[in-house]
């Protein structure tokens, strides 16, 4: 019980930071590269965290050199998501980004779950899935048709930025699995947040090498601001999730991470670049009560097959 009530702490931490992360950093993104910045975050992750754990306990080294395969899995899908997320959060409104990246998420883990043959739906519990679907629908329409709080940029960069939201939120679900399954082996937070980035570094080097502008990457004291943004709005909390990923079954990191759009739109309320929008508002609102009821309906279903 005291391990999972201390993974939803975790797990609400991250999801108040990343209202103050999405807003700075899409107002970052602006005029500094998200390859760079990228780069500097989870190098700094995988240096800090990672050295301290092989020195820290070297032996939990062999857990994820015994598997390779799912080593690179971690790696390749942790790396997606975030260069995905950072692009899409280049070119749309922060609360819109965060809500189809996290908002996948539950629905992805139900059919994960569906696959292994886990417990069945129901109809309240089917329509409340529906409704986070149709959530998700509504507001990649709002984003596309002009009518979010950021509705600069053309149509089709647009439509790419939400896909490749969408497709990192399943990309970081399916990494989530892997990490998880890495803690289940017995490897430390630590070690899996400090291994997990090493391909997202590799990958946002040689993209900012072939495809960055020298112009867009920071020096002096924007560097040294920027560096320890990154680090506390991107490193520590990454390090809070992963800690609540070890603590918490998958649907329910997904479930609390949900609550993040609401805070985000709240504090993009800050951010001069972007309008209200009322239309953002009421899909993520729709979207947080299709969770919270399905997730609900999922517990109540859990406790009677365990009881039964």
């Amino acid at each position: 019980m005291a391990s999972n009530l201390a993974g939803l702490g975790f797990l609400a931490v991250f999801a108040l930071s990343q209202a103050v992360r999405d807003t700075f950093f899409g107002n970052t993104f602006q005029s500094v590269s998200f390859l760079f910045v990228a780069a500097l975050a989870f190098g700094l992750s995988t240096l800090i965290f990672g050295g301290w754990a092989a020195l820290k306990r070297p032996s939990e080294l062999r857990i994820l050199s015994a598997t390779p395969v799912r080593f690179c899995a971690l790696n390749g899908t942790t790396a997606f998501a975030w260069l995905a997320y950072f692009f899409a959060l280049t070119h749309l409104e922060p609360a819109i980004v965060a809500m189809l990246y996290v908002g996948i998420g539950p629905i992805v883990v139900l059919f994960w779950s569906s696959a292994g043959a886990g417990p069945s739906i129901g109809r309240a519990e089917f329509a409340a899935y529906l409704g986070i679907g149709l959530s998700l629908v509504g507001i990649a329409a709002v984003s596309l048709l002009g009518h979010s709080g950021m509705s600069a940029g053309d149509t089709v960069t647009r439509a790419i930025a939400l896909a490749g939201a969408l497709a990192g939120g399943v990309s970081i679900t399916v990494s989530h699995v892997f990490a998880r399954r890495f803690n289940d082996d017995g490897a430390g937070s630590d070690l899996v947040l400090g291994s997990r980035f090493v391909a997202t570094v590799a990958a946002a080097l040689l993209m900012e090498f072939l495809l960055g502008v020298p112009s867009a990457r920071p020096d002096g004291e924007q560097f040294v601001w920027i560096a320890f943004c990154a680090f506390a709005l991107i490193v520590i909390p990454s390090f809070s999730l992963q800690l609540g990923i070890a603590r918490s079954t998958p649907l329910t990191v997904n479930v609390i991470r949900a609550l993040g759009p609401v805070f985000v739109f709240a504090a993009q309320t800050f951010d001069d670049r972007l309008g209200f929008s009322g239309a953002t508002l009421v899909c993520i609102a729709a979207f947080s009560l299709a969770t919270m009821i399905a997730s609900g309906l999922r517990t109540r279903r859990e406790i009677a097959d365990r009881d039964s």
